[in-house]
């Protein structure tokens, strides 16, 4: 149906703030469609969370942010197949702060590269809809939208895609706004 899209919401944790020089520690990943008109939700169509062994001990500042040490992640490794399946049937990217995520993301997936990335955080006009912040965590709070697991990838990506699907009294979303402002 060409009213209807197919998007990612992607997450990651990772050892620090340097694309070039940290490493991903945790991925996640929510492939979802969508209505266009209204950017209203239609089905989850496929997850993916999975932690990633950096090769070396996590720096204390980032395990203060999202709780993972190098013990919770020592050995394991993400399933590329899985993760480039769902970015496949993907039309674009949303991370909540792309700019940062982006990076991370396609050092390890080439492809993603090349598709649409979209930005929640500022691809959303969210101080003119009265909200002071724009971190994750200070919106979901003002939405009303229970977090179990804040700073964990998979929550987060999420919680970023149920935030964006919320319907505001006018009948639209937060998603359609990245849609009609061509962000996404």
């Amino acid at each position: 149906m060409a009213d209807t899209g197919v998007a990612a919401v992607i997450d990651v944790e990772t050892t620090g703030f340097s694309p070039g020089s940290d490493e991903v520690v945790e991925l996640g990943l929510v492939l979802f469609s969508f209505e266009r008109p209204h950017g209203r939700l239609l089905e989850i169509l496929g997850e993916y969370g999975g932690l990633r062994d950096p090769g070396r001990p996590i720096p204390a500042g980032a395990t203060a942010k999202h709780g993972l040490t190098w013990d919770h992640v020592r050995g394991h490794a993400l399933d590329h197949a899985a993760v480039r399946s769902l970015l496949q049937r993907a039309e674009f990217v949303i991370a909540h702060n792309s700019s940062f995520d982006r990076g991370f993301v396609v050092r390890l997936f080439p492809d993603a590269g090349a598709l649409r990335w979209a930005c929640s955080m500022n691809g959303v006009a969210w101080n003119a809809h009265g909200f002071r912040s724009r971190a994750l965590q200070a919106l979901l709070a003002a939405h009303q939208i229970a977090v179990d697991n804040a700073h964990r990838a998979l929550d987060d990506a999420r919680n970023t895609l149920r935030l964006l699907a919320l319907e505001r009294a006018d009948g639209t979303t937060y998603l359609a706004e990245l849609l009609h402002a061509g962000r996404a």
